[in-house]
């Protein structure tokens, strides 16, 4: 992630470094070139930056495995935008900031070019555009950073956030100075306003999604202990085909949009099963909205938590909820006739009472010949790296599998390194989409 970020940071400056007006740095420019300079390179990160967020929001398919999975795309997402609010913090500042010194006396005003020409009018609007996208952009920004403003708010946002870009757009392509157009920097303003034009009018149309969503209906509700709610849809054939451990979308009422929950089931695709965990405001409330014959919306499946790796042995653990794609493995294995490597289980709740979920897991595990281990907080304390190398055996050859809370992965992920697990051995999700 930091590497795709640093490289979009070095592709800017690279491409930079090639304009004419940068190399003019060196020959003992003043104040106001290298101002200008500034304010063209901070601007062409914060575009780049911008525009690779707004590809990403639209969930390519084709950018999902090298990325490891959406949820990582996400991730890639956020960061991407605190760069570009960053960067363009530093476009704006850049540009109004030598105002405040003239002001000072700390720097002579600089002598004013004559009319614009014919495109006056046109570069008087970019420029008040620009401005105001920015200052839209940032407030937009720091609504979606605050955790605490809902989901269907925050969704909300970044539908104006793509048409804030769509006006910055329009800035960049017509404030570029005119030799950039002649080599590679132009080229990359062109480039990076239309991957993000098109990108934020897909989504500004609705269209992020369509061609991977099913319309059907709840089949069946359940709520457990906790207020897990156990839902079964029905789905027109050929359902929702899906690798054990990814997840889908759904989505109950248009006004709060589509949410993401991980496959629980791989046994029948027309009857997807998912086990939601009431851990903010809208899911707190399916348990007594949802009934069945609700129609839904269903977009997937997307992820690479597929037990899709190469190794001797499988290391499976569970934080609470995260037992979701364990349970669709664990179908798929006893439809295989069980697993055809060892596979250790460790199930993690913090009491007895959140480890009664699921029923019957016991059996199911003995079924896939997946060998399980419980763990209960309140009794065992937590899991840790040294409790998996001993009931495991060996770590060698080992691909870890981890679904749970992200402050217990980072640490459990350091603890096997420490014990020569490689980096790439350990395999997580995202509980968090933002």
């Amino acid at each position: 992630m930091k590497r795709i970020v640093s490289g979009l940071g070095a592709l800017a400056l690279g491409v930079w470094a090639l304009t004419p007006g940068a190399g003019g740095l060196v020959d003992g420019a003043g104040f106001w070139q290298w101002r200008r300079e500034a304010v063209l390179l901070s601007g062409l990160v914060g575009l780049l930056a911008m525009s690779a967020a707004i590809l990403l929001a639209t969930r390519p398919r084709w950018l999902e495995r090298p990325l490891g999975g959406l949820d990582k795309a996400y991730a890639l997402h956020k960061w991407l935008g605190i760069t570009a609010g960053v960067a363009l913090g530093l476009h704006w500042f850049a540009e109004n900031g030598a105002r405040w010194l003239v002001q000072l006396g700390w720097v002579m005003r600089r002598a004013r070019g004559g009319p614009h020409g014919p495109d006056s009018a046109l570069i008087d609007f970019a420029k008040e555009s620009g401005e105001w996208a920015f200052y839209v952009m940032l407030a937009l920004l720091v609504v979606a950073l605050v955790q605490r403003i809902p989901y269907r708010y925050f969704r909300w946002v970044h539908k104006a956030l793509a048409v804030v870009f769509l006006f910055g757009t329009f800035h960049a392509l017509m404030l570029a100075p005119d030799a950039w157009y002649a080599g590679a920097a132009g080229w990359l303003v062109i480039a990076a306003a239309t991957v993000g034009g098109v990108g934020a009018l897909w989504s500004l149309t609705g269209r992020i999604g369509r061609a991977r969503t099913l319309h059907g209906r709840v089949a069946a509700v359940t709520v457990h202990g906790g207020g897990l709610v156990d839902l079964r849809l029905e789905l027109p054939a050929p359902g929702l085909i899906a690798k054990a451990g990814q997840f889908a979308f759904l989505q109950f009422d248009a006004r709060e949009g589509p949410h993401p929950f991980t496959i629980a089931s791989a046994d029948d695709p027309c009857r997807p099963r998912f086990v939601i965990k009431p851990l903010g405001d809208y899911t707190a409330t399916l348990g007594r909205s949802l009934a069945a014959g609700r129609m839904a919306k269903v977009e997937g499946p997307y992820g690479c938590f597929d037990f899709d790796a190469a190794g001797e042995r499988e290391l499976w653990i569970a934080g609470g909820i995260g037992i979701t794609p364990f349970l669709a493995r664990l179908d798929a294995l006893i439809a295989q006739g069980g697993s055809r490597r060892p596979v250790d289980f460790w199930y993690c709740t913090r009491n007895a009472g959140d480890a009664a979920f699921p029923d019957g897991l016991e059996a199911r595990c003995a079924k896939a010949g997946v060998r399980l281990h419980r763990v209960v907080a309140e009794l065992d304390g937590l899991l840790d790296a040294a409790r998996l190398a001993r009931e495991a055996g060996t770590l060698r050859g080992g691909q870890v599998w981890f679904c749970g809370p992200a402050g217990f992965a980072r640490s459990l992920r350091r603890q096997l390194e420490g014990l020569g697990l490689p980096r790439q051995a350990f395999h997580s999700e995202r509980f968090a989409m933002r």
